[in-house]
């Protein structure tokens, strides 16, 4: 099998957030995909089930996803990829608020949020596909969102083990 052949997908970057009680945690996940557009639009996300994250998703029941601009420093994104949050505040110094479903949205430098709630939850070996329902949104800004490709090319990011898209050989680039 040549895992190459899933390198043109098309992916997007976005942080997604969740808080139980007061534990708050919100990581990058390029795994996020509308998949039906009735009045309470689905989606998909895919999130490495050691994350911190998906715990307070898997807790709460609910989750906010902001979708990051094309102009997105990549400090945010090692803000909310690259740290552990249950030793360390990703809200703190992050400009966000807080949603009608209660839970934190991060507002620097996105694009547009959604508000859902967790419908049911697949397991996928090292990661949990959530099935999530919309029920509350708003665009931000006009700009482009960033893609994982701009991510890859222009912003010289590179993959994470725990994300669902790792891959050790494009990695080395």
């Amino acid at each position: 099998m040549n895992q190459k052949a899933l390198f043109p997908f098309s992916y997007g970057v976005y942080i997604i957030a969740a808080q139980e009680e007061n534990n708050f945690s919100g990581c990058i996940i390029n795994t996020a995909t509308q998949i039906t557009a009735e009045e309470y639009p689905k989606l998909i996300v895919a999130i490495n089930k050691e994350n911190y994250t998906h715990q307070l998703i898997h807790k709460a029941k609910k989750a906010n996803i902001s979708v990051l601009s094309q102009n997105a420093p990549f400090e945010l994104i090692g803000r909310f990829g690259f740290r552990n949050g249950r030793e360390y505040n990703k809200l703190k110094n992050s400009e966000y608020k807080i949603g009608k479903n209660q839970m934190p949205i991060i507002t620097e430098h996105a694009v547009s949020y959604i508000e859902c709630d967790v419908l049911e939850e697949i397991d996928c070996n090292t990661h949990t596909i959530f099935i999530l329902e919309m029920k509350e949104g708003e665009k931000l800004i006009e700009e482009p969102a960033m893609t994982y490709e701009y991510y890859h090319t222009v912003l010289k990011g590179f993959t994470p083990k725990k994300a669902s898209t790792y891959n050790e050989e494009k990695n080395k680039k």
